[in-house]
């Protein structure tokens, strides 16, 4: 009886395919992100600061946007993402790891890192801003994966059919926060930026493909079974 309470629970925050999407956005995340690190520790790490960044000031006050607002935006934008039925839900998830896959690519041959802000003060902003360079190293920077979520939430969110008018509206300035304060918090520079939206716009594109040949497969299978009876 507990077991099927718990599982009751679960379906009811989001349906199976849901869960399913989630896990493997989650662990592909973690295969991106820390496998790769393993691998390109040994390796040279380019800096790819242009004179751009060089100009672009430090902004402690960004800290507020890099972390509670970003990370609302993606918990709650993938949460609505598993919430559509099947097929928006994989083409959301399909695109997004496509684009983390192509960040593990670049991650691998193009490994990055970068100076970050000196930072001294003892005020909350200053004390979490520390926080953030002590607990992420400055490396796996090209392309931003902070950008490449916001962004892929961003391209997406038309395709929410179940999703509240006030996220669709919150979400376009959210995104462009959350890539500004990737910058101004010098955890990143430009080009990454640019990268996050090559790869994602990408990942789309395999995400359409891998839609339509699905679609088409399906179409046949219909056309074959239709036949036969």
């Amino acid at each position: 009886m507990e077991t099927t309470k718990k599982k009751n629970i679960m379906l009811r925050f989001l349906p199976v395919h849901g869960w399913i999407a989630v896990f493997v956005m989650v662990a592909v995340n973690m295969i991106v992100y820390n496998g790769s690190r393993v691998i390109t520790k040994t390796m040279d790490h380019h800096n790819l600061t242009s004179i751009l960044d060089y100009n672009i000031p430090f902004i402690k006050e960004f800290v507020v946007v890099y972390i509670p607002i970003a990370y609302f935006q993606w918990v709650y934008g993938f949460y609505l993402a598993a919430r559509e039925n099947k097929m928006i839900c994989a083409r959301i998830f399909a695109a997004e790891i496509c684009a983390k896959i192509l960040c593990l690519v670049c991650f691998l041959l193009i490994p990055t890192t970068m100076m970050r802000a000196d930072v001294h003060g003892a005020d909350f902003l200053s004390r979490a801003v520390y926080t953030v360079y002590r607990l992420d190293a400055a490396d796996n920077l090209f392309p931003s994966i902070h950008c490449l979520e916001s962004y892929v939430l961003l391209r997406t969110v038309l395709w929410l059919e179940k999703a509240p008018k006030w996220y669709k509206y919150f979400t376009v300035p959210a995104s462009v926060l959350v890539m500004m304060s990737t910058v101004f918090m010098k955890q990143h520079v430009v080009v990454d930026i640019v990268a996050a939206i090559v790869v994602v716009e990408i990942g789309i594109l395999a995400a359409k493909k891998i839609y339509k040949r699905k679609t088409k497969i399906l179409t046949k299978e219909t056309e074959k079974t239709q036949l036969v009876s």
